[in-house]
Order: structure tokens, then C-alpha cells, then sequence
């Protein structure tokens, strides 16, 4: 049997990247990210010596739809596995249309939260969508590889949803992975790794997966529909195996650590420090972090094993918006937590949301304020996006916030929440004005182009400029 899994194209000559809740245009310094969804599905399906597995990330090849079309005619595979977001799901429905004109009989099947959340509107959308993979993909995608190969009974499939004499069928929810070190390290040999690559340096990195799950209650935030609300860790054993693999193997020695949040349990985020510490691994590397999560002992540690730069969802510089979210951090945390990363001597990236529920001119005001005061290496101002399966969209459907029913604006570029203390056109205005005074600060363009070490990072810098401004402007 053969599966063909595909990060589909765009329609525009926008990056897309689709992992999990991370449904964003690639922005401001953003990088593509290696499709490890479709590559640890890859994997987990490979170890039946039955399947010929191939993968294509679209977006980073630049492939468009009529060569897809000719790489699915080339392969002619049995099940097409496609992943997809809420901002391009339009788009990435269009995928199954070129699937089905090779050959009617190909399978067609999606992963993503979207389908996981609007089940019956995607089967509504494709008419020749034929699965719908809801919620953690790896062993549903598994078992649906199985029962198609092997001719046997799809109501013995949990988690998915499919098409039956002209109804639509739900199988059982499956539950979430209890042991993710069963899952095979991702099938990178399928991907072109040279397509991902840090900014400024342009070396290559991959995105690694220690823990899935989060317990907080932050009302715009769907990951619980995708990974739960109960933290589930690898063995620090094997997270740092598969960094020594992918260095040794690959060639690979960056790394972004993609959590929900790496500091949610300090003690395992201390474990795969010491264990890197002790092996003597030479790696960078990425991590993200709650601002209430951290202390200056463990980001000491942090950079004694090669981190380089920690992410904060800071979201606000309004005390009383903070509250509204359900996050449950302050202020004085972001403060202090950005206090701390620099006096470890790591680099800082701060994100912000505007527009969130009870946001004013005045509020929004003081967290434009606050990204200069806590003057990080870089900041991303997103809008407050009302994800299906996040409290944030069901609120806005109840008190009609929401302006547009056009999937491919919800996404973080773009508002569209008219809210009575606020409208979408005056977030959109103010998170122009915040990326322009951020940027182009002098003090901040200075420590950018002290980052120019070649001929190449300054072509690359040079492109990043470019693409920034006509992505300021475009929005």
C-alpha cells in the first residue's frame, strides 16, 4: 500500500505554517518550520514494512497545485494524507480536487485541529473528502493505513470520521498517546531539511517534541482539542537520544523545543538540561516558556547547554486583560521573567496578542508601551484569532463579534473581532504601529544588523527586510 503525506500548497505566495495550534503565515523574522506532524505520521506508519511512505512539504518546495497533481500521478498512491489549518483550509480542501483527478479511487484523508473541531463543515466544503483524522494523528492514521490495507471493518477505527452510503460516520474519540516514547523519532529522510533554516544564520534546525498537553485555562488557546490538558512527558532518555540522532545521523545541531510550554514542569526542563550537560552534546537551541514558569538557576542552565533564545507569551501589558484571558500570569511576571533570560544571557522573543476580549485603545496603548520598555531581541504582535475550539470563538459567535466568516483571515495577521470597546480596524492600526516603533527603534536596528556576519546573511537580511515591509503594509 502506498501513503503519500502532503503539506499542501497555498494558494498566494504566502509561507504557511500548520503544526498543532501554530496556524500562522510565516512574518516578521519567522522561519518555515519542518512539518513534524506528517513526519512522525510518516514514521509511525512506516513500521509496517507493507506501506511505501512518501512525504512533500509543498510550501517549502514551492510546488503549486498542477505539479502536486503530476507528483500524485507519478507515486499513485493509495491514501493521500494532507495536512491543514483554519486560515487555509479552504485552500487545503482544493488539494483533495487534483488528489481525485488523478484517480477517483484514491483515499483522501486530513489532520489538523480545524477537522478536528468543524468535522461536518470540512466533509461539507470536500465533497470528495473521504476522512477526517480527529485530534492526535500518529496511531489513528496508523490503524486507518491497516484497516484500508488489510480490506477490514473503518467502524473498528477510532478517531476518525468518513463517509458511508451518503452519511457521514463518527467513529469513538481515541484517547490522547500515554506513552510518547513508543513514537519513532520522524521520518526526516522524506523531507529536504536544507528548506529550514534559522534567520540571520540560515542553519538549518528542527523542531523536537518533549512533553504534549497543558493544563491552563487560556480562553483564546485550542491546543487541549488537539493534545489535551494533562502533560504527558517523554523520558528526558529519549528526547536527548533524539537530539544526539538528529546531530549525529542528520547533521543537525539546532533545535526549537515545541511544547505548549517547555517550562511547565521545571524539573523534567532542568532533567534534559543536566542530561545534554553530561553527555557533552554541542547543540543550540530554542525553547518557550510561561513567564511564571522560570528562575534565574534554571535559565543559568539553560544557556550552560546551549539555549540561545526562550519565548514568552507575555500577550498583555494590561493587568485586567490578562485576567479575561485565563492565563493566569501578570505584569510583574513578564517583567521579571525578561529580566531574568537577560541577566542569563539568553536572547528574548516576546508575543503579544491585541485585541483580546476587553481590550481598549487605552489597554492596547500599554502593551505597545511595555514591548519597548522590556526591549526584547525580537516581538511578535499578533491579533487575537477565535479558533474554533478555543472559548475565544465560542464568545464571539455569542455576542457577534466576529466581522468576516472567511476562514483564510482567521489567523494572526489579521482582526476580526468588532468588539464594543474596540474594532478590528483599530487593532489592525495599532498592531502596525507597534511592529514600526518596535523595529525601528534605533537601538533595536543596531543589535539586528550587528547579526551580519557575511555576504549571505546580509542577502538573507536584505530579504527578510523586504518580505517585512510588504508584510506591514499587506496588513
Amino acid at each position: 500500500m502506498r501513503i503519500y503525506f502532503i503539506n499542501p500548497p497555498v494558494s498566494n505566495t504566502t509561507k504557511q505554517i500548520r503544526e498543532g495550534r501554530c496556524m500562522l503565515n510565516a512574518g516578521a523574522w519567522s522561519s518555515l518550520w519542518s512539518p513534524v506532524s506528517l513526519a512522525l505520521c510518516a514514521a509511525k506508519v512506516r513500521t509496517n514494512k507493507e506501506m511505501e511512505v512518501k512525504l512533500i512539504d509543498c510550501v517549502a518546495e514551492r510546488i503549486n497545485f498542477p505539479k502536486l497533481s503530476a507528483m500524485v500521478k507519478d507515486f499513485y498512491p493509495d491514501l493521500v494524507v494532507i495536512n491543514t489549518s483554519t486560515p487555509s483550509i479552504e485552500s487545503d480542501l482544493r488539494t483533495i480536487k487534483y488528489v481525485k483527478d488523478v484517480n477517483r479511487k484514491i483515499r483522501t484523508a486530513i489532520i489538523g485541529i480545524h477537522g478536528s473541531v468543524l468535522t461536518k463543515d470540512c466533509f461539507y466544503l470536500s465533497a470528495d473528502l473521504d476522512f477526517i483524522i480527529r485530534g492526535e494523528p500518529e496511531y489513528t492514521v496508523y490503524d486507518l493505513t491497516l484497516a484500508i490495507n488489510d480490506n477490514k471493518d473503518l467502524s473498528l477505527v477510532r478517531g476518525i470520521s468518513y463517509r458511508k452510503e451518503g452519511k457521514i460516520i463518527h467513529n469513538p474519540s481515541r484517547g490522547f498517546i500515554k506513552d510518547l516514547d513508543k513514537l519513532p523519532y520522524p521520518a526526516w529522510d522524506l523531507v529536504d531539511l536544507s528548506k529550514y533554516t534559522l534567520p540571520f544564520s540560515d542553519k538549518q534546525f528542527l523542531l523536537i517534541i518533549p512533553a504534549r498537553g497543558c493544563p491552563h485555562k487560556c480562553g483564546f488557546c485550542n491546543s487541549k482539542i488537539y493534545y489535551g490538558s494533562s502533560l504527558r512527558l517523554r523520558a528526558v532518555k529519549n528526547v536527548v537520544d533524539e537530539l544526539e540522532w538528529a546531530k549525529d545521523k542528520l547533521g543537525i545541531d539546532n533545535f526549537l523545543f515545541w511544547t505548549e510550554s517547555f517550562t511547565l514542569d521545571k524539573k523534567y526542563a532542568l532533567g534534559i538540561t543536566e542530561e545534554i550537560l553530561r553527555r557533552k552534546l554541542k547543540i543550540s537551541w530554542v525553547c518557550n516558556s510561561r513567564v511564571d514558569d522560570v528562575d534565574k538557576k534554571m535559565l543559568d542552565r539553560f544557556k550552560k547547554a546551549g539555549c540561545w533564545m526562550i519565548g514568552y507569551g507575555i500577550e498583555s501589558g494590561d493587568n485586567d486583560i490578562l485576567k479575561r484571558t485565563g492565563k493566569g500570569i501578570n505584569v510583574n511576571q513578564s517583567i521579571n521573567a525578561v529580566s531574568l533570560a537577560k541577566k542569563s544571557g539568553l536572547q528574548v522573543v516576546a508575543y503579544y496578542v491585541l485585541g483580546l476580549p476587553g481590550e481598549t485603545k487605552k489597554s492596547i496603548k500599554k502593551t505597545i508601551k511595555l514591548a519597548n520598555r522590556l526591549d526584547t531581541d525580537f516581538a511578535q504582535f499578533y491579533c487575537a484569532v477565535p479558533y474554533p475550539g478555543c472559548g475565544l470563538y465560542e464568545e464571539a459567535k455569542e455576542k457577534k463579534w466576529l466581522n468576516s466568516n472567511e476562514w483564510r483571515k482567521f489567523e494572526q495577521n489579521y482582526s476580526i473581532l468588532d468588539m464594543e470597546s474596540i474594532t478590528a480596524k483599530e487593532v489592525m492600526f495599532f498592531r502596525k504601529t507597534a511592529y514600526l516603533r518596535f523595529y525601528f527603534h534605533p537601538r533595536r536596528m543596531y543589535r539586528i544588523l550587528k547579526r551580519i556576519k557575511s555576504k549571505r546573511t546580509f542577502l538573507n537580511f536584505i530579504r527578510m527586510v523586504k518580505d517585512f515591509l510588504s508584510w506591514i503594509n499587506k496588513n
